[in-house]
C-alpha cells in the first residue's frame, strides 16, 4: 500500500507518510461501514440514552476474548458514562488499538478520532 506523502518544512527534503487519523484506519471499516465513531449508549438501563458523533471524554476500553474483533469504548459525557462498540477487522488490530488507548484515557473523543495510527499499517 502506497501512501500520500507530506513534506516536513519546508528546508526538509525528506518526505514522510501523511498522517492517518484513527477514525479513517482502514481496519475500521467492516463491509462498507465505518466503526468510528460508534453508537454511544447509556450504561443505566432507565432512561434509554443514546449519542451519536465524537462527543464526550474518553475513559477506557474492554476488551472481551470471546468477542476478538469488537473493542468497548467508555466515555462520560454530562457527567454521565455511555458505552460504544468498535468492529475491527481483525483480533491483532484490535489489541493493538486497546493497547494504544490506554495512554490516552482522558482526552476528548474527537482527540481520539484525531490519533494517528500511520504506524499500524
Amino acid at each position: 500500500m502506497v501512501l500520500p506523502t507530506r513534506r516536513l518544512d519546508t528546508c526538509e527534503t525528506r518526505l514522510m507518510p501523511a498522517l492517518l487519523p484513527l477514525r479513517n484506519h482502514p481496519e475500521l471499516i467492516i463491509g462498507r461501514h465505518p466503526s468510528w465513531p460508534p453508537i454511544w449508549v447509556h450504561t443505566r438501563t432507565e432512561p434509554y440514552k443514546e449519542l451519536t458523533g465524537e462527543v464526550g471524554v474518553f475513559t477506557g476500553t474492554i476488551l472481551y476474548e470471546f468477542a476478538p474483533t469488537r473493542l468497548y469504548v467508555q466515555m462520560e459525557f454530562n457527567g454521565e458514562r455511555y458505552l460504544g462498540c468498535l468492529m475491527t477487522q481483525t483480533a491483532v488490530f484490535n489489541r493493538q488499538l486497546h493497547d494504544l488507548l490506554q495512554n490516552h484515557i482522558g482526552l476528548s473523543i474527537k482527540e481520539i478520532g484525531d490519533l494517528d495510527l500511520s504506524h499500524t499499517l
